[in-house]
């Protein structure tokens, strides 16, 4: 784009790309190098709204301490909510968040605001240095610990030990204490399949050949979710192509990350994703030179494939990179989704707030229970009439405790409500 474009309907990313004016500063990356969204002004939030921690974009106060998390980083919940104060043993972040005391500068930011890593006088360590800068005891190092909270202590160890958070496997592997009795061999040596019990899967969900359990919805998806294919099988060929970041598995509907093949693991059914002599295919490159790949080349038992970033797949001449209309993804947006070159945006219909970039949520801002953004469910309770407003959380006794309430009746154009006891 030419200097007099990109003043006025263009602007040109650092890196040279040409992108929409509007693009910039609208919340989602349209340059490769993410700069039309630097030095970006955070909008500004009403009386009625509170501001992200992080991410700065404007969510109703109604969602603040409401026991969801609305912002990205957790800012609306992790503070000091209803009045409570945080304990002794905490501190207290500009913020209102509650964290422990003994995290108060530790080299570890975890105030959303970064408040407990401010005026610290960090003492010089006389021993261990952990990698994050916090200081540890000789005796620590190595001892199957975590005595760095970034856990750099363990790193390099000759003798490996497991974590207190950690399963150790019969053949010395460490894996998480909720990958044990999960259906899956993590181990590799099935040691933390050993000695379940397995419960029986529910009626909305799937049972696979190993007796896992996964949701209904996953069958046929195209994803080895059970790990066995079972939940793949006799499904229809052309349910849809492979997504970006995905490579097709030989003679099957199977698709599977680009960074799975030929890594060792087959992931593909007949494991068509990694070197097999009977069939004559061994991973390689040889074939690189000869695709020429617009982007890179990856390798893969026919001697090489090519792929491409991010919102992009191959075309149909198996080396050129064609766009990818994100928005034919299920679930990538709640609402409205408009594709772009590479990348995608979000937006929600009129009454509706986006959150974290693809959540919609109802605009309840400034509003009571009982608003024009919806109605209200009157229920009685035996000797309690009750109402429960559709858009936000807010539960109302709008009478006094009747001896027993069987019937209730409403005038709309009066907006009175009868109770008879």
């Amino acid at each position: 784009c030419s200097p007099k474009e990109s003043n006025f309907t263009e602007f040109q990313c650092t890196n040279g790309q040409c992108i929409n004016i509007d693009w910039k500063c609208d919340g989602t990356n349209d340059c490769t190098d993410d700069s039309d969204e630097l030095n970006c002004p955070h909008p500004s939030c009403t009386s009625q709204e509170f501001r992200c921690v992080t991410s700065g974009e404007c969510i109703s106060l109604d969602f603040v301490c409401d026991g969801e998390e609305d912002c990205v980083d957790g800012s609306d919940e992790q503070r000091t909510c209803d009045g409570r104060t945080c304990s002794p043993e905490q501190f207290t972040c500009q913020e209102g968040q509650c964290i422990p005391g003994n995290y108060r500068c530790d080299h570890v930011k975890d105030c959303v605001d970064n408040s407990d890593e401010n005026n610290c006088n960090y003492p010089p360590c006389t021993e261990k240095t952990c990698a994050n800068g916090a200081c540890y005891k000789n005796s620590q190092h190595c001892n199957g610990l975590p005595d760095c909270r970034d856990g750099s202590d363990e790193f390099n160890c000759t003798t490996q030990h497991c974590s207190i958070h950690q399963f150790q496997c019969t053949n010395g592997y460490c894996v998480p204490y909720s990958f044990v009795c999960d259906h899956w061999d993590d181990c590799g040596d099935s040691s933390d399949e050993e000695g379940c019990t397995y419960q029986s899967c529910s009626g909305s969900e799937f049972t696979c050949s190993s007796g896992r359990c996964i949701p209904q919805r996953w069958v046929c998806d195209r994803f080895n979710d059970c790990g066995d294919y079972s939940d793949e099988r006799g499904c229809d060929s052309n349910s849809r192509g492979c997504y970006p970041g995905e490579w097709g598995c030989p003679g099957s509907t199977v698709c599977i990350a680009v960074d799975k093949v030929c890594d060792g693991k087959p992931d593909c059914p007949e494991g068509t994703d990694e070197t097999n002599s009977t069939a004559q295919q061994t991973c390689g490159l040889e074939r690189c030179s000869t695709l020429s790949c617009e982007y890179r080349c990856h390798s893969s038992p026919q001697g090489g494939a090519c792929y491409c970033p991010d919102g992009f797949v191959v075309a149909n001449d198996s080396r050129s990179c064609a766009d990818y209309d994100d928005c034919q993804i299920w679930g990538i947006c709640d609402q409205l989704c408009e594709d772009r070159p590479g990348t995608h945006h979000c937006s929600c219909a009129d009454g509706y707030i986006l959150e974290q970039g693809h959540i919609c949520k109802a605009n309840v801002s400034g509003t009571g229970c009982h608003t024009s953004h919806g109605g209200f469910m009157l229920y009685n309770s035996s000797h309690t009439v009750s109402s429960v407003g559709c858009v936000k959380k807010c539960v109302q006794f709008p009478v006094k405790p009747l001896s027993k309430t069987i019937f209730i009746h409403i005038k709309v154009i009066s907006q009175q409500h009868f109770f008879k006891s």
